[in-house]
């Protein structure tokens, strides 16, 4: 039997994906309001959701997606479910594709990255000037992109550590040491 302190443990473990994504949407949502920064803020909350989703896909579930899209939506204004709809799509590519990336090197698993991120951008710029009948700035997409694959490196290897961890942990703690 795990005593309680360990059980507590194994369940902050298992959320931590969850909400290190959180403070990573909150962080990329509170950077709009400086002035000039937030057009070309990297998507932060894509970074975790693809490695996490990725590496451990019990980590991402579908509805923690769709509520991490609502959030998105009310904060910034989007249609409501946008955010849910693409980040779910998002998901669901990554895992029709992670039987034939997930052994591969770093290098093939950027380029999905950033591929995934194009095409979801893509949508996100189309529904956008769809609903709200306006144009998009190329550019500052453009920019965000460019922006969003060169900081993934960075939050990758943070991760990597971060999984090690957990999975050692949890194995210390289900094993009796």
């Amino acid at each position: 039997m795990i005593p309680t302190g360990r059980r507590l443990e194994l369940f902050f473990l298992a959320i931590l994906p969850g909400l290190i994504t959180v403070v990573l949407a909150i962080f990329f949502l509170s950077s709009k309001h400086m002035s000039g920064f937030g057009q070309f803020m990297p998507a932060l909350p894509l970074m975790p959701v693809f490695y996490w989703g990725l590496t451990y896909s019990r980590d991402m579930p579908y509805w923690f997606m769709f509520l991490l899209g609502l959030m998105m939506d009310a904060v910034m204004g989007a249609p409501l479910g946008l955010s849910s709809l693409l980040y779910m799509l998002f998901l669901k590519l990554l895992h029709m594709q992670r039987r034939f990336i997930h052994k591969e090197g770093f290098i093939i698993k950027w380029s999905y990255f950033a591929a995934l991120l194009a095409i979801i951008d893509a949508l996100d710029g189309w529904a956008l000037v769809f609903f709200k009948a306006g144009a998009i700035n190329i550019q500052a997409a453009f920019l965000q992109w460019v922006f969003t694959i060169c900081c993934y490196p960075i939050l990758h290897k943070v991760f990597d550590m971060l999984s090690e961890y957990i999975q050692s942990r949890r194995w210390q703690i289900l094993h009796g040491n």
